[in-house]
């Protein structure tokens, strides 16, 4: 069984960097087949922090869905075409199938050796053991499957079809194996553990199909019911990093100076260097312990962090919007709020426009009410709004509105903790 831990989709440098550090405590724990993974683009920021701390970086997966790749029955006895059809015959019965497939030399799918299309032969009378299959009657299959097909898409053809097994082939055309027709009913291979968020919307295309055993959260709950028991670890601080790092010193495990480095970066970007009103004594307490062991100070490593480019200069608008976007549900009400730091708003004020646009754009595609950018200075602690959408919403909200329809927010740098609970006021 495969276990992958994410964070929220659209990431940012906490949901990355706990899934990261938790892995490697699953693995300590004795958790096999494990892996930490982005669900999205990886945040130019975290890809620093793996850099300067010179850390194999996390892998990139865009969805969990499972695929045909993933069921496969790999090394499935298969059969030269050079053959004659009478030893071809011969290795079918040894292998106890009822069909098999067929390859050329290169390992390409050729067809399906099935006794019955082989019956003109035999009528005939010729000598099977002269007879080539590459000149007999091959069953080219209709089933023939590529490894990268979503199950969710073929099972519905695959259960219904009158053959018991598929033949599985690769992007160019090889043979990789078979797919029994009762794997489609079997459950899934994979199953996740969340970080950084507890609510299947706002995850990694394809967690709706899968089993989550562990949640791991800073967040409101809105975690829908599960069949079994699970893990369920939430906490009111300022980063998941946080609740991650205390993990690690009560399961009395020292990470690494690299992957305390991470753990601090993750900190420090979801706490704003502990300026941000989610802040507690405990984020502080955990990045003091972690930076003991990296020989780091948190403020340099935020210091590192922010001079990297903002999503605003490094990204076209659309990207810039999804960098750091979540989604939310409140009742009938739809709506998106994202987030971006920029030490100089300036560069935001000049893409007022486009931004404006592309919040329009998302609102249509995702069918919203409303959605928002908000745009965070944290070397001022001050953050500025940009809303479209639901009139009535806009009306409520407590903001000084200036000329060229920015809100100003003095003193707002959370997303979660002062503008998600103003929005749900408005409601």
């Amino acid at each position: 069984m495969k276990t992958y831990i994410t964070g929220h989709r659209n990431p940012d440098t906490d949901t990355v960097m706990s899934a990261y550090a938790l892995a490697e405590l699953r693995r300590f724990e004795g958790m096999e087949n494990v892996e930490a993974i982005c669900p999205g683009r990886l945040p130019a920021k975290s890809e620093w922090a793996f850099k300067h701390f010179n850390m194999p970086p996390i892998t990139v997966k865009r969805d969990v869905y499972t695929r045909v790749g993933d069921i496969v029955e790999r090394g499935f006895p298969s059969i030269d075409a050079s053959v004659s059809v009478l030893d071809a015959l011969k290795l079918l019965d040894e292998s106890g199938h009822s069909s098999l497939p067929v390859t050329n030399a290169d390992g390409t799918y050729r067809g399906m050796l099935r006794p019955a299309k082989l019956l003109p032969l035999f009528i005939e009378r010729v000598d099977l053991a002269t007879i080539k299959l590459t000149d007999s009657p091959l069953h080219v299959c209709k089933g023939v499957l590529n490894e990268h097909d979503r199950v969710r898409d073929i099972k519905s053809a695959a259960i219904k079809n009158s053959h018991n097994h598929f033949p599985v082939v690769d992007d160019q055309g090889r043979l990789v194996g078979t797919v029994l027709k009762k794997a489609f009913a079997e459950k899934p291979p994979m199953q996740l553990i969340l970080v950084d968020h507890n609510e299947i919307e706002q995850s990694i295309p394809g967690a709706d199909e899968l089993p989550v055993i562990e949640v791991i959260d800073h967040h409101r709950m809105m975690f829908s019911s599960t069949k079994e028991p699970i893990k369920f670890m939430a906490d009111v601080v300022g980063s998941t990093c946080t609740i991650v790092t205390r993990m690690y010193r009560a399961m009395g495990y020292i990470p690494s100076k690299g992957m305390a480095g991470l753990l601090i970066s993750g900190i420090v970007s979801d706490t704003l260097l502990f300026q941000s009103p989610t802040t507690t004594k405990v984020d502080i307490m955990m990045c003091e312990w972690l930076e003991k062991i990296c020989g780091e100070s948190a403020k340099s490593i935020m210091e590192g962090l922010t001079s990297v480019d903002s999503a605003l200069i490094a990204m076209p608008p659309d990207q810039a919007i999804k960098s750091d976007l979540k989604f939310y549900k409140e009742g009938s009400t739809k709506f998106a709020l994202s987030q971006i730091e920029e030490v100089h708003l300036s560069q935001f004020h000049k893409r007022i426009d486009s931004l404006s646009a592309e919040l329009d754009t998302l609102i249509r595609r995702e069918a919203l009410d409303f959605a928002a950018l908000m745009v965070t200075d944290p070397n001022h602690g001050y953050s500025e709004l940009l809303f479209r959408g639901k009139e009535s919403v806009r009306r409520q909200l407590p903001y000084t509105k200036r000329d060229d329809g920015l809100f100003e927010m003095p003193g707002v740098l959370s997303r979660k903790k002062q503008l998600l609970p103003e929005i749900l006021l408005a409601l």
